[in-house]
């Protein structure tokens, strides 16, 4: 177990580190940033409000560092097929949205962003921009290879089939497995250089 060593102490526990960090992502996504206690944190993570608090400095510095510490994992593996490489990015966004608790985490930054912007700052840093550049990354590539018209606006179709799948979240309160399908097959013949 790796461990680390605090000026004048015993060695920190790396696997509570990161066990306090998670546990902080869940009771924000469950209970908001207004609802998050570092006493409840200690609570859910087996410690103590001492021992987060030699880890964090406040509530602000706890929450902000849990959402430094999420990413978008690596692009994925990509194919000569952009369609389908469009079609499993979105699986892949789809399968973080509807997640538990997926989609009120991402309310907990928004409800906190004239209050508490560095959340939304390092959410948007840790997984708005990434996600964003691996679908724009996909639809650059089939430009490239002639799939994808010349010249597309890879801001506006990236936010459209991005968004597409909060909109039905939102709209409906879930969004159905054959979606990135559907969003990819709807957007294909104003994208295609076919």
């Amino acid at each position: 177990m790796a461990a680390t060593t605090p000026a004048g102490g015993r060695p920190r526990d790396a696997a509570l580190d990161q066990r306090i960090l998670e546990v902080t992502r869940e009771l924000l996504a469950e209970h908001g940033y207004q609802g998050l206690s570092i006493g409840a944190v200690a609570r859910a993570a087996g410690t103590t409000r001492p021992s987060v608090y030699l880890r964090f400095t406040d509530k602000q510095d706890l929450a902000t560092r849990a959402i430094a510490g999420m990413d978008v994992p690596d692009e994925l593996r990509t194919t000569p097929d952009i369609r389908a490489d469009l079609v499993a990015e979105l699986k892949h966004f789809r399968t973080a949205v509807t997640r538990p608790n997926g989609m009120a985490f991402v309310g907990t930054v928004l409800a906190e962003e004239q209050h508490t912007p560095e959340l939304i700052a390092r959410f948007r840093d840790r997984l708005v921009h990434p996600r964003r550049h691996r679908v724009g990354g996909v639809l650059r590539r089939g430009m490239h290879s002639g799939a994808l018209r010349a010249g597309l606006d890879v801001d506006v179709i990236t936010t459209m089939l991005i968004g597409s799948i909060y909109s039905r979240y939102i709209a409906t309160g879930d969004v159905p497995a054959d979606w990135p399908e559907r969003a990819v097959a709807s957007m294909w013949p104003g994208i295609s250089a076919e």
